[in-house]
């Protein structure tokens, strides 16, 4: 049987989250509940720690972290067809001396109902449809996914990430082939007053997939915001509709033993606010990027190799400027057992104009439990 996209985006969300395991509380032939979740004691050296951690007014000096997931799950089986599960999994921070709202924040939040082999119903606080023609790409613990645009630091540049309002429909591995689509209800908090999004993957026999991305968000206000930053200059904030579509391919299964490769396109775009023209004061953007990746686990499954690739270029509307990812990753897991690993990333961005300014090269070790 194939590994489907949806399998790799379980372990990218599920295992990078939480860990290899799940603790069940209780189990019986129509109803399990499980606590899962990890621990990760991380050091990052200066510009790491100012980017990661939740204290302000922070030093740019090497520091170490403690963090955390906690996360329940459960499902209720009504019959072989149909059952109906929920799941909530949030990111605790140790740290002292930082506000209350980085002390504890939602990772994932939904319920749902699944129906045999045909496919399961979401709703909650999750990834869009169009985050699975990512998902294979995804394999990072920092920094992943840069060329969709998500080390550019600017809202709304990858659309493809957790939101709040989503309802979403997918199906695994029919013949080979997934889907999934989803609806996006209003959140201010985001300026989006709806959105749709959908994917769509084939695997083959050989374990070569192919994937397929949309997604597009309608915007609350897309009336201009004016504001003043410390030199006096004039800038326009907020931002009108955002659009992005995805093409991806992958070969294998990452952190299985043997090769496994992935590559992306991602197309995003950024309306400018309404009356607006496209110009750079404007807010308006349209965006390319590349992400490549290739790694090798070995035979008996102790030790991942991998390193990436990312580009993404944001060109503000019609002036001509903008800002670009251009980076280059390297990331080492070593198994120490089935529940405790230990990560070493390196990151060093080439990006021109103030984005190089604003990254730099950054080194992670850390060392994980999962639960």
């Amino acid at each position: 049987m194939t590994t489907s996209i949806w399998k790799i985006a379980a372990l990218s969300a599920a295992f990078i989250s939480a860990g290899a395991g799940a603790a069940e509380v209780y189990h019986t032939d129509s109803a399990s509940l499980s606590v899962y979740g990890r621990v990760k004691a991380e050091a990052l050296n200066g510009y790491g720690y100012q980017k990661f951690s939740a204290k302000t007014g922070r030093e740019d000096h090497p520091g170490l972290s403690l963090t955390a997931r906690l996360g329940l799950s459960g499902e209720s089986k009504a019959n072989d067809f149909f059952s109906a599960f929920g799941n909530f999994l949030y990111d605790l921070n140790a740290e002292d001396g930082i506000d209350a709202k980085d002390r504890m924040k939602i990772r994932f939040g939904y319920m749902g109902a699944r129906f045999g082999r045909y496919g399961a119903l979401t709703a909650g606080h999750q990834y869009p449809a169009a985050y699975n023609a990512l998902a294979h790409i995804d394999v990072f613990e920092h920094f992943g996914i840069s060329g969709n645009g998500s080390s550019l630091d600017r809202h709304g540049v990858g659309a493809a990430i957790r939101q709040d309002g989503i309802i979403k429909f997918q199906a695994d591995n029919i013949d080979g082939f997934s889907y999934a689509v989803s609806y996006r209800f209003r959140d201010r908090g985001d300026n989006s007053k709806d959105g749709i999004s959908a994917s769509f993957g084939y695997e083959t026999e050989s374990g070569i997939g192919l994937t397929a991305g949309y997604q597009f968000n309608r915007a609350v206000d897309d009336s201009p915001v004016y504001t003043t930053d410390s030199s006096g200059r004039t800038r326009v904030a907020g931002s009108g509709d955002r659009t992005e579509a995805i093409l991806g391919a992958y070969y294998g299964t990452y952190d299985k033993p043997g090769f496994y490769a992935a590559a992306s396109y991602d197309h995003t775009k950024l309306n400018s606010p309404k009356g607006l023209s496209d110009r750079a004061s404007a807010g308006g953007f349209r965006g390319d990027g590349f992400d490549a990746y290739a790694g090798y686990t070995t035979p008996s499954g102790t030790f991942t190799f991998g390193a990436d690739w990312g580009y993404f270029k944001n060109q503000l509307a019609e002036s001509g400027s903008g800002r670009a990812v251009n980076q280059l990753a390297g990331i080492v897991r070593w198994h120490i057992t089935k529940q405790a690993y230990g990560i070493l990333q390196y990151v060093d961005n080439f990006g021109d104009g103030s984005h190089r300014k604003a990254h730099q090269d950054w080194l992670s070790v850390a060392a994980v439990y999962s639960f």
